[in-house]
């Protein structure tokens, strides 16, 4: 093959009608995700070690209002109709998709996106590939899939201390969580999900692709992801579609464990059985269940719902699956089910009109869908829960939250917030890079600490 420029910093085309030309071929070795996550990193999506990460940017398209995910899909099936694929491999995420990133509300001044990267480095069952992008020209493909995706950079032998900063104070947020439990008693709503923000500097500059590395170290079971400002690891999978099947899974009720330890046996029944946890946890399902109506068929509830357990958390959760009817995309179902009560509440309209007065800063890319999307229209839509909004090279703002009914308490909410917010403060105490020579193994072991 002949070489390729390290450099994929080429001006980002428009949305004009450009063709792009895809080539993914396959890598007849091993890949460690993980360790070839690229200083440069400007997307990635990881689960279990596999997933892709991406470099660059081929095509993409910003949308914003009510029918932003609406604009989006077209946008991108226009692209992908007029692209030219040879994909050798033809797994999942190989040839030509898309990662996105939504917002959460219709009047959110942050934009909307959908990017086509222009390589990728991707794992799937253990099969490797790489995916190159032209623009209007064949792709160049490099010598090898190393001189795009070299190794993860080196963390710095120190933990980062780190300036932490939350818009409130702990009574502060407590009252704003009163006040939302007032307005469900005296019956405005069912239940609102309310949540913080925190500003998190960092003393030199932070590494996105450390972050990622992480995270996907640290809680591999969840959905990792990375694109423009958003960045975290997700345990909530929004929509997830295949073969004309879509799984959607539903965390609401939450328990906080100390010392990223698991609930003993007694406090784990309770917690299962507790009647505020699955009144909280009814509310998501059946606005998830309600919403799905007329994009798929034959559903399939969890019959009641299992703890998922995460370092320092434990959650209730509910899988919901069926069959989606003819034509309906990954991207259309998320659009239909977002936001769901797990992170609005319930009535949607009300729960919002509450969290816009309580929460007057703009959500952002916050508990909103971020993922990926084929030609063929699947792909996964993970909620944009433990996670920040990047600010510069040494800034980011976390925000997490809770659902509140009426009886909530709010110093356990207050609690449970701050516990949400562990995951990325614990990687961002390991994502200043140090320099010299990347030492893997000395990666591995920062990691493991």
């Amino acid at each position: 093959m002949t070489p390729m420029p390290a450099s994929l910093s080429s001006p980002e085309p428009s949305a004009a009608e450009v063709t792009l030309v895809v080539r993914t071929v396959r890598i007849e070795e091993p890949v460690d995700l993980l360790g070839h996550i690229p200083a440069d990193v400007s997307g990635a999506w990881l689960r279990h070690g596999q997933g892709v990460v991406a470099r660059g940017t081929a095509w993409s398209v910003q949308t914003a209002g009510a029918h932003r995910f609406a604009a989006a899909g077209a946008a991108f099936q226009g692209i992908a109709a007029r692209a030219r694929v040879d994909d050798e491999v033809r797994t999942r995420m190989s040839g030509l998709i898309a990662l996105g990133s939504f917002s959460y509300a219709d009047g959110s001044e942050r934009p909307s996106r959908l990017v086509v990267p222009r390589a990728l480095l991707g794992v799937h069952d253990g099969e490797a590939f790489l995916t190159v992008v032209g623009v209007d020209e064949e792709p160049v493909m490099p010598r090898s899939w190393r001189d795009l995706f070299g190794s993860t950079p080196a963390a710095s032998d120190l933990p980062a201390e780190l300036e932490v900063e939350a818009d409130h104070t702990p009574d502060e947020y407590q009252s704003l969580v009163q006040q939302a439990v007032a307005e469900i008693r005296e019956g405005r709503a069912e239940k609102v999900v309310l949540s913080e923000r925190t500003t998190v500097t960092a003393p030199q500059r932070l590494e996105p692709a450390l972050l990622l590395a992480g995270l996907a170290h640290d809680y591999p079971s969840t959905w990792v992801y990375h694109l423009d400002d958003v960045i975290g690891a997700s345990p909530e999978m929004l929509a997830q579609t295949q073969e004309g099947r879509i799984f959607s899974r539903v965390l609401a009720g939450t328990r906080p464990v100390a010392d990223d330890s698991e609930l003993d046996e007694v406090d784990r029944r309770a917690f299962r059985t507790d009647a505020k946890e699955l009144s909280e946890h009814a509310f998501a399902v059946d606005s998830v269940v309600d919403r799905l109506e007329g994009l798929a068929e034959d559903l399939d509830v969890s019959p009641a719902p299992f703890v998922l357990r995460l370092p320092g958390l434990e959650h209730l959760a509910s899988d919901v699956s069926a069959r989606l009817r003819e034509g309906v995309t990954s991207l259309d179902v998320a659009a239909r089910l977002h936001p769901s009560a797990a992170v609005s509440g319930t009535p949607r309209d009300r729960a919002d009109e509450i969290i816009a007065r309580l929460e007057p800063r703009d959500r952002g890319g916050y508990a909103s869908p971020v993922g990926w999307l084929d030609a063929a229209g699947d792909g996964q839509w993970a909620i944009a829960l433990r996670m920040a909004h990047l600010h510069g090279d040494s800034t980011v703002t976390l925000q997490a939250g809770g659902g509140l009914v009426a009886a909530s308490d709010p110093v356990s909410e207050h609690a449970e917030t701050l516990a949400k917010c562990r995951p990325m403060l614990r990687a961002l105490r390991r994502s200043t890079p140090r320099t010299g020579e990347v030492d893997t193994s000395r990666i591995s072991r920062t990691l493991g600490a």
